[in-house]
């Protein structure tokens, strides 16, 4: 009963609580059943059925091993994916029956109260975590409003618990699993939506594998607000002007670095350099805030290697533009995107400098 008290305790936890002393640690890899617990109150209040203590109560899955996803949710994948040192994603939302999305404002999407997201990490062919969030509250803008948890699989690959600091080298692999904090600190700087992947631009073409897509969610009435009218096959079609690698460089920056560098976040209290894109601003390139905020801009000076960095794009000159150079460096406190990754990502580099070489 100890153990069952902490577990419904911790579901009462406030969104920063994995900053504390009190978590959960990550099962024994020798194990299947439930880890250890740190000590909790005694107190036994009813549970949160939308803050789950293990990815089983969560309702994606039929199984505790989740190798069968519940009928009501459904799978999609973002066309931009997020860099993640080489592991692959599969991804799963849940929309409470007769619910809509406000998407008045289409780069803030609003989700109804109970709207849930799962993103699984798989590692060398190892399940190794499957992130959580889940809208708790019905006003967006209060503290709390939504929940971030990850369940860490054990080695058996038969269940998953929650992890509230984080853990390294989950499974025996070389990937780490965030903390409730790095959870917020990425989707709390995204506001309002809080949700990175699930958006008008990313959902915005045909889904090859049949998934969930913009045309798809609009037609199963999910939307207060239809798309616009395509145009070259898009609702949101990005600048004509723009030669492709200046498309795939707009697309990863929006996809890994727009959820931090856009208004909302407190990074613009630094630099305040904008690489989300915006459905307004996509009619020419030198209108899109990546290319305004970027471009000859000066940002914050950047030392390494015994240099000094200050634009943050020069065109043509990619080997002192501060974005190349943090795309590229191996030293983690300067190399970007900053959080959920300690590899440099071939394909990006050759992204960027392709992008800087075509200014």
């Amino acid at each position: 009963m100890r153990a069952l008290a902490a577990l419904v305790a911790l579901a009462q936890l406030p969104v920063d609580a994995g900053c504390g002393d009190n978590h959960l640690r990550l099962p024994d890899a020798s194990q299947s059943d439930a880890p250890a617990l740190d000590a909790f109150s005694e107190a036994t209040p009813d549970a949160d059925p939308l803050r789950p203590m293990t990815l089983a109560d969560s309702g994606l899955c039929l199984d505790a091993a989740c190798r069968q996803i519940s009928p009501e949710v459904y799978a999609y994948a973002p066309r931009f994916s997020l860099w993640a040192d080489t592991a692959t994603k599969r991804r799963w939302i849940y929309l409470p029956p007769g619910t809509k999305i406000d998407t008045s404002d289409p780069d803030h999407w609003v989700f109804p109260m109970g709207t849930k997201f799962w993103k699984e990490f798989t590692r060398d062919d190892i399940r190794v975590e499957t992130r959580y969030i889940a809208k708790v509250l019905p006003d967006e803008n209060a503290p709390g409003a939504w929940f971030y948890v990850s369940f860490a699989w054990n080695q058996t690959q038969d269940a998953a618990y929650a992890v509230t600091t984080g853990a390294t080298n989950a499974n025996g692999t070389m990937h780490d699993i965030p903390s409730r904090s790095d959870c917020q600190d990425c989707h709390e700087s995204l506001a309002p939506g809080r949700v990175l992947g699930f958006q008008a631009i990313q959902l915005d073409a045909t889904d090859p594998n049949g998934l969930l897509d913009l045309d798809r969610i609009d037609a199963m009435g999910w939307l207060t607000q239809s798309p616009p009218a395509k145009v070259n096959g898009a609702h949101y079609p990005f600048p004509a002007d723009a030669t492709q690698p200046q498309l795939d460089a707009l697309a990863y920056l929006h996809a890994n670095c727009g959820h931090c560098h856009n208004p909302s976040s407190r990074a613009q209290d630094v630099t305040p350099m904008v690489l989300r894109l915006d459905t307004g601003k996509l009619a020419t390139l030198t209108g899109t805030p990546t290319y305004l905020t970027t471009t000859n801009v000066t940002g914050l000076p950047l030392d390494e290697d015994g240099t000094t960095y200050t634009k943050i794009v020069i065109p043509g000159d990619p080997d002192h533009s501060i974005i190349n150079v943090r795309i590229n460096t191996t030293m983690m406190n300067h190399h970007m995107p900053k959080l959920g990754s300690e590899m440099t990502d071939p394909r990006a580099m050759a992204l960027i400098l392709g992008w800087i070489n075509s200014l």
